[in-house]
């Protein structure tokens, strides 16, 4: 066999595809940094399960439950926010198999360099091989004038052979490597594929929920009969959150609400969201309906998925849906001093946590109206007040 021949076998086995250069690590990057990444990315994708399951049961929830218009409305909420919750989920695994792929790929070009650099000593050896002929190592025994020279030209055939395995194995192995390397290559990239479009269809099915729950509080304006039963549903929420806060039993105050108590910090409270009042605390009219309610609390119009903080610290008697108020999270400060906050699209807190002043407890969602907003309510005493006169002045 010739040269050149035995140069084309070799070449044949490394791909032809062009080298990439290889992705060199982010300056600072160690892998200390890199477990503590893991582990932030490990947190987030096990919180976005946690939202899905528990927004997932809200659904099944609302769908047992009597159809109201805020049931109705409730739905839609938890349909939209059910589908950004799933597009989150799989941009968090897309974040996650980009990071693979970007290994494999800088592992890719590492295979393809060792093989490069291999690749003249293997082609030597093989050229040493065709001069010897056919038969090989042998030629150097032949050569031997002494009992002494065949012992050595022994050895020496011994280390050749071993020698010549060792750098052919380890050529194999490379290029197999390499073949396996970019097979995995080739399927994380579809897998990458195959995510963005999941999350482009959850985006799409959020947006969806959307525009029906828009069109179900537009027909509020032409339908007297369905506005009168609407209003009346609001009316009842407000109640039923009026009355299971007035039977409420007081809880042990949290240490630092006894060294700071909340009747202390009137007009000195952080603001929970950044926005301005929409709805004022009393008897509110509404002019488009000439009708007229009564709210205990303000509604603080705001952008969507903002964080929400609380005002001060203190223990979270409760957290989760209620109707009229989406997800809600009330606040226990002692004394019978009270904070909620309602209209939220996704819980940061569970029920019995202790939370310092400034904790986020969850993220701005959509008011009844459908615009996002915070709804804020502050009782002292056990009874509401207005949260304006309590919040800083700003």
């Amino acid at each position: 066999m010739r040269v050149p021949l035995l140069l084309a076998l070799l070449a044949a086995q490394l791909p032809t595809l062009q080298q990439p250069s290889p992705t060199a690590p982010a300056a600072g990057t160690s892998a200390p940094a890199e477990l503590v990444q893991a582990a932030e990315a490990a947190k987030a994708q096990q919180a976005t399960k946690e939202r899905i399951a528990a927004l997932t049961r809200e659904a099944d929830v609302l769908k047992r439950q009597s159809v109201s218009m805020l049931d109705q409305v409730r739905r839609l909420d938890v349909e939209r926010d059910l589908e950004r919750a799933r597009e989150v989920q799989a941009r968090q695994a897309l974040s996650v198999l980009e990071a693979d792929l970007a290994s494999l790929t800088s592992r890719q070009a590492t295979l393809r360099s060792t093989l490069e650099g291999e690749r003249p000593a293997i082609a030597a050896r093989l050229r040493r091989l065709q001069r010897l002929g056919r038969v090989g190592y042998a030629r150097i025994a032949w050569n031997a004038t002494s009992a002494r020279d065949v012992g050595r030209a022994a050895r020496l055939m011994n280390y050749l052979a071993k020698d010549d395995g060792r750098r052919l194995q380890a050529y194999a192995r490379t290029a197999g490597e390499l073949g396996e390397t970019e097979a995995r290559l080739t399927q994380r990239r579809e897998e990458a594929r195959s995510l963005e479009a999941e999350a482009r269809v959850r985006r799409a099915a959020a947006e969806a929920a959307y525009v029906k729950k828009r069109e179900l509080l537009a027909s509020l304006e032409n339908e007297s009969e369905q506005r009168e039963r609407w209003l009346a549903e609001l009316v009842a929420a407000r109640a039923r959150l009026d009355a299971s806060m007035t039977g409420r039993a007081p809880v042990p105050a949290p240490t630092q609400v006894l060294r700071v108590p909340f009747t202390t910090r009137r007009r000195a409270l952080p603001w929970p969201v950044e926005g301005n009042i929409t709805g004022r605390f009393g008897r509110q009219r509404d002019a488009r309906f000439g009708t007229s309610t009564v709210s205990n609390g303000v509604t603080i119009a705001s952008t969507i998925g903002s964080a929400v903080r609380a005002l001060h610290p203190g223990s979270v008697v409760f957290a989760g849906a209620f109707t009229g108020f989406g997800q809600l999270v009330i606040v226990d400060h002692g004394q019978q001093s009270y904070s909620l906050y309602g209209y939220l699209s996704g819980l940061r807190v569970q029920r019995g946590a202790a939370v310092e002043g400034g904790a986020i407890v969850g993220e701005v969602g959509d008011a009844p109206d459908g615009k996002a907003a915070l709804y804020l309510e502050v009782r002292v005493d056990g009874r509401p007040v207005d949260p304006v006169l309590w919040l800083q002045q700003r």
